[in-house]
């Protein structure tokens, strides 16, 4: 199998397998919670130094367990959301920063993460946004909705705005039930040139309340005449998925369908980009941990006599399938992943699915960058 590449537009510190993961007290021995994706706009005190008597009131049946993420299991059960298409010039740029794994971050203390970003001149930012991966969050060893105060230093004294939050949980009430998600935030605008900044995060939670932080990511979409044409689809959310606990691999497996018919244009590229904060490590296996499958299409759902037809037309017709596929980067412990996968596209409505075998990982995004023939640019 050949080793994921890093893209040129993918400004991450080089990724690497390592040995373990960070343990956060009473953390990760177990596995991290495990959730269906439910966009839910977080809670904002009143202040930031007081709470009002009936946000102490939804903490408390929050934390007693009166309050639950509906649908909530280890299974893939609940989808990325489409957040952007479009076609033209395009091109994307994904960073983290100088983002860091912190395996508890307690009520008003903070968190900051530096970013630089060069975007061409003359370019038109289409799309972007700052998202924030979490795990582990809870008071008084009770499952807890975070939290954050943000701000952006070049405006400091303006608070960030939630564009929406992903929450996901084993969803079996008990011990170590702890929420698990993706904050996405809208920035002030980003423009052509260099781009320096450094976000802070206040955790705002009562005393006692604590969160474990991924780290954040800055993902731009701009469009500009010196890029060839592509069509670029965004997905984010929040689905933790995890073979165990009586879940199988197929039920621990996240369908993404790039919904769009492509052009009649010859396909000159088509890159997959993924996001799985905890993806590529596991404690319990060495190989096929995880795997993606990209119009897969199993055999035994086919004619043998079929399978030998289309085999000899269609060389790809069953689509592919990839194991260990995330690489998991050391100082975000976060795993990504970059495919070529335009030997398996399909005319219209491209699925992809990421799938769970023992890994335990937290998909958050996938964007898919097609390139077509078009004018020399």
């Amino acid at each position: 199998m050949s080793s994921p590449r890093a893209p040129g537009h993918l400004i991450f510190q080089a990724a690497s397998r390592v040995a373990a993961k960070t343990r956060s007290p009473g953390g990760y021995d177990l596995p991290l919670a495990s959730l269906h994706a439910m966009a839910i706009r977080p809670p904002r005190p009143q202040n930031k130094a007081q709470w009002s008597a009936g946000r102490w009131l939804l903490l408390a049946l929050v934390c007693m367990g009166l309050i639950t993420t509906a649908g909530a299991t280890y299974a893939g059960d609940r989808p990325l959301a489409d957040v952007f298409y479009d076609e033209g010039g395009l091109q994307y740029l994904y960073t983290t920063g100088d983002s860091a794994y912190r395996g508890g971050v307690g009520s008003n203390e903070t968190y900051t993460a530096s970013f630089s970003l060069d975007i061409p001149p003359g370019a038109e930012v289409r799309f972007q946004r700052l998202y924030l991966h979490w795990a582990w969050s809870n008071f008084n060893q009770k499952p807890f909705y975070p939290v954050y105060n943000l701000s952006d230093s070049r405006d400091p004294s303006s608070e960030l705005e939630s564009a929406a939050r992903y929450v996901d949980s084993k969803g079996v009430v008990g011990t170590y039930d702890f929420y698990s998600g993706t904050d996405a935030y809208l920035l002030p605008p980003l423009h052509p040139g260099e781009n320096d900044f450094t976000v802070t995060l206040v955790q705002s939670g009562p005393p006692e309340s604590s969160v474990a932080i991924f780290g954040m990511a800055l993902l731009v979409v701009y469009e500009d005449a010196a890029e060839p044409q592509r069509l670029i689809w965004v997905k984010e959310g929040c689905d933790i998925l995890f073979s165990s606990f009586g879940v199988s691999p197929e039920m621990a497996s996240n369908e993404m369908i790039f919904e769009g018919t492509l052009p009649s244009d010859e396909i000159e590229g088509a890159e997959l980009f993924l996001v799985a904060p905890s993806g590529g490590y596991s404690r319990d296996r060495d190989f096929e941990i995880n795997s993606l499958r990209v119009n897969r299409v199993d055999e035994e759902q086919t004619a043998l006599l079929m399978r030998t037809i289309f085999s000899l037309l269609f060389p790809n017709y069953q689509g592919k399938e990839w194991f260990d596929v995330f690489v998991l980067d050391s100082q975000t412990q976060m795993g990504f992943e970059t495919r070529e996968i335009k030997p398996y596209l399909r005319r219209e409505n491209n699925k992809v699915v990421v799938r769970d075998q023992g890994d335990y990982l937290q998909l958050t995004n996938a964007i898919l960058a097609i390139q077509v023939a078009g004018d020399d640019r």
